[in-house]
């Protein structure tokens, strides 16, 4: 017994796009492109996703995601930019960027490390 040429098609159609779409989410995550020549360029991951939301947090703590919206719409820098880029420094570097990692961490149940 033979199968239908179409069915063998399908079948291999859907194994390509099967890999297709694993190929591409796994590069998709692990490359950037850089801004000043344009290379995409290799990127892996040193942080813990509760350290990108303890900063995020702070980030929005500090006020300067809000300045840096206000300065991306004028075009200018101003000195609630420069204060607010102060605060975000001072908060990622502080005890409070700390306490938001291990509380992140341990909301999922990751292991910390050292700082």
């Amino acid at each position: 017994m033979t199968r239908q040429p179409s069915f063998n098609r399908a079948v291999f159609q859907l194994l390509f796009a099967s890999a297709a779409l694993v190929g591409a989410s796994a590069n998709a995550q692990s490359y950037v492109t850089d801004p000043e020549s344009g290379a995409s360029v290799s990127v892996a991951s040193t942080a813990s996703r509760a350290e990108v939301l303890a900063d995020l947090k702070v980030y929005q703590e500090s006020g300067l995601a809000a300045a840096e919206r206000v300065a991306a719409e004028t075009g200018q820098d101003t000195p609630a930019l420069l204060a607010a880029r102060q605060r975000y420094a001072a908060l990622r570097q502080g005890d409070r960027y700390a306490a938001l990692v291990a509380e992140y961490a341990t909301r999922r149940s990751e292991a910390r490390r050292p700082a």
